[in-house]
């Protein structure tokens, strides 16, 4: 039965439309896309899976994201488009953490199928895939419309949603 003040009233629940596919807070990569239904439910699933990739601050250190993705500090400075020394600071600029997000969104969810395997992980991402136009995930995500492909890729096949 409803209540009478139930109706005509926004419930704040959400809507039966996909949300946007992207992990950011406050200053947000414009590379990545924003939604806060996907930021939570992100940041509650996928917490997890990514405590390894945060310092004692709860920041994400860059140097722990470019290990996780195979790569070095400078080869994650020229993907983001950063000067190397930005991502070497201490404590790290306030932007980078939404930088950083997407790929650790990744990783997440990449480390979640293979139970934590992180050279299977690393593997994955060095592997071209067809949903991504031939390219490997890891040079899909460092090419600025490319980090959304990869976050939907991923957490569709994750979902097990066939788009």
């Amino acid at each position: 039965m409803h209540n009478e003040s139930d109706k005509g009233e926004d419930t704040g629940r959400p809507s039966g439309k996909k949300p946007e596919l992207g992990l950011a807070r406050g200053n947000a990569d414009p590379r990545a896309g924003e939604s806060a239904l996907a930021r939570e439910f992100a940041e509650r699933a996928l917490a997890p899976l990514i405590n390894d990739l945060r310092g004692r601050s709860g920041e994400l250190e860059p140097r722990r994201v470019a290990s996780a993705v195979g790569m070095r500090l400078e080869q994650l400075a020229g993907c983001l488009e950063l000067p190397e020394e930005e991502l070497q600071k201490s404590p790290p600029p306030e932007y980078l953490e939404a930088r950083l997000e997407p790929f650790a969104m990744v990783i997440g969810v990449v480390r979640d199928v293979f139970g934590g395997d992180n050279n299977r992980v690393r593997s994955w991402l060095r592997t071209t895939r067809p949903e991504l136009d031939g390219q490997t995930p890891l040079d899909a995500m460092c090419v600025p419309a490319g980090i959304q492909s990869v976050i939907h890729f991923v957490l569709n096949a994750w979902l097990g949603n066939a788009d």
